[in-house]
């Protein structure tokens, strides 16, 4: 897995050691790559599909991350920004808040290429990449409905309610189950994404709906910490599904623990964000719309030994 490299020191030892005189001289330049935790195996994900496709490509690169904090985000934009980089690879750490930081990269003329989240605003990144979180929650949805029936008690663990694609995939959600009257959420909670606060939440919830048939989650992270819960209390025929497609939810697949996710193609995204950046430094233009939308791939016990690392191999 790629390592965290610090703010600035580490920052300027790595480009210290990446640009080298020869190393300049055999690249065509340098493209940063900023993600919001390499420590979680989907930003990582992207993180190293970016990187392998942009050295394929020729490019020197910077790995960095921003914690999802905005501030640290602008200081490290600023900080590339200075040291000459071609472009910026940005999973940006707040869709409002960002519009500032890829607004300065742009008046400095370096393209951005934006990842996994947009921004409010058009014409100022080259490219807005994300996945299609409508498609990936129907999907998720109905396959709910298929496995615990038209009514009944459920629980819906949401992934981050203040990121925009959690708030979607709910939305999607509920466009698929409430349309089945019998179908009853008893609770709805935001476990932030994470793997504990998911566990915790399902944990408290328990207490008071024992009952419920199923849980449906934002992401995988708190899927897996439903499942922990649910096993810890001995509940397990409970069905929970989840979206994200990661190598721990494959596992989880494959034991029948989990009994389905939509796996976001990280990689894939990450790949083509090179690739459009690399067209624009080239030609001065993409060839292609600025916002597109990446469709999800259904995961289930059946194909679940195809996924790794947020890569599908047919």
């Amino acid at each position: 897995m790629l390592k965290k490299i610090a703010l600035v020191a580490a920052v300027a030892a790595s480009f210290a050691a990446v640009h080298s005189v020869d190393a300049l001289a055999a690249s065509k330049g340098t493209i940063a790559i900023l993600v919001n935790a390499l420590d979680n195996p989907y930003y990582a994900a992207e993180a190293r599909g970016a990187d392998t496709e942009a050295k394929k490509l020729g490019y020197d690169t910077i790995v960095l991350s921003h914690g999802e904090d905005v501030n640290k985000q602008n200081e490290l934009v600023n900080l590339v920004i200075g040291k000459g980089v071609k472009g910026i690879i940005l999973d940006n750490a707040d869709s409002n808040s960002s519009v500032a930081t890829v607004r300065t990269a742009q008046e400095k003329k370096v393209p951005v290429v934006l990842i996994n989240r947009e921004i409010p605003k058009d014409g100022i990144a080259i490219a807005q990449l994300s996945h299609n979180n409508l498609q990936a929650g129907t999907e998720v949805a109905q396959k709910f409905v298929e496995a615990i029936g038209e009514k009944g008690e459920y629980v819906e663990l949401t992934c981050n309610q203040a990121d925009k694609n959690c708030v979607t995939r709910s939305q999607a959600f509920h466009q698929v189950l409430d349309q089945y009257p019998d179908l009853k959420m008893v609770a709805r909670q935001d476990a932030k994404g994470a793997l504990l606060p998911g566990k915790q939440a399902m944990d408290s919830i328990l207490q008071e709906h024992p009952n419920i048939k199923g849980v449906i989650c934002g992401n995988g992270p708190v899927a897996l910490g439903a499942i922990a819960s649910l096993e810890s209390a001995g509940k397990k025929d409970v069905v929970v599904m989840g979206i994200d497609g990661s190598n721990d939810e494959r596992d989880s697949l494959m034991q029948g623990k989990l009994k389905a996710s939509v796996m976001l193609q990280a990689q894939g995204l990450a790949i083509h964000g090179v690739d459009l950046l690399n067209k624009y430094i080239t030609t001065g233009k993409t060839g292609e719309p600025e916002r597109q939308l990446t469709r999800g791939i259904l995961i289930t016990k059946d194909n679940a030994s195809h996924v790794k690392d947020f890569y599908y191999n047919k």
